[in-house]
């Protein structure tokens, strides 16, 4: 049987990958420097860099690569 998700971290992931659909590079790299997985994915498999890239943000594209 699996635990329900802690709202806190899906409070979290929500606030990230809006910040890759919205292109706020400065914020979205400060999570990933602080410990964020950049691969990081929601539950419909799109990644960061896929909604940044999807949204046509190609400096937050280039900064989720440079980390990986």
């Amino acid at each position: 049987m699996s635990e329900a998700p802690d709202p806190e971290v899906v409070e979290l992931a929500t606030k990230i990958f809006d910040l890759a659909r919205q292109g706020r590079t400065e914020a979205l790299v400060a999570y990933v420097d602080a410990g964020v997985p950049a691969d990081l994915t929601n539950d419909r498999g799109d990644s960061l860099v896929m909604l940044a890239a999807y949204h046509g943000h190609a400096d937050a594209v280039r900064a989720l690569l440079a980390r990986g």
